[in-house]
């Protein structure tokens, strides 16, 4: 009889580590925090593809979005500037989101409440009026 090590503990912990929810330390240039930031936000804000919608109103980019900007040397000024309402931006997410669900292959129904949870998620980091 050959000894074989019991490595189902270790894949376990293994496996939790890798889970969507753990925490792994990055290090970012100013640079490329800028280009994070950027492409989030043309997602959100500039895209015109209704499919866009998926990910710009993904807690997990909102989350990636504010923690870039608290990294960001220019964070406190972002946090400023994104404390106001954009007229524009929450004009041009009303219309996408619109258009999405006129595009669905199997419209669903949504709540008033719904439909603004789902505003709100997209126009992160911007309040909604």
């Amino acid at each position: 009889m050959t000894d074989v090590p019991d490595n189902s503990n270790h894949e376990r912990d293994d496996h939790n580590e890798l889970g969507e929810h753990s925490s792994r330390p990055i290090h970012l240039t100013q640079g490329e925090i800028n280009a994070l930031e950027k492409a989030i936000m043309y997602l959100k804000f500039e895209c015109n593809e209704t499919d866009s919608l998926l990910y710009a109103g993904s807690p997990l980019l909102n989350s990636v979005l504010e923690k870039a900007r608290d990294a960001s040397q220019f964070g406190e000024f972002a946090k400023d500037f994104h404390s106001r309402p954009n007229e524009y931006a929450e004009t041009f997410m009303r219309d996408k989101l619109e258009r999405s669900y006129a595009e669905e292959l199997a419209p669903r129904e949504r709540s008033t409440e719904q439909k603004n949870e789902i505003l709100r998620a997209c126009m992160f980091p911007y309040p909604v009026k």
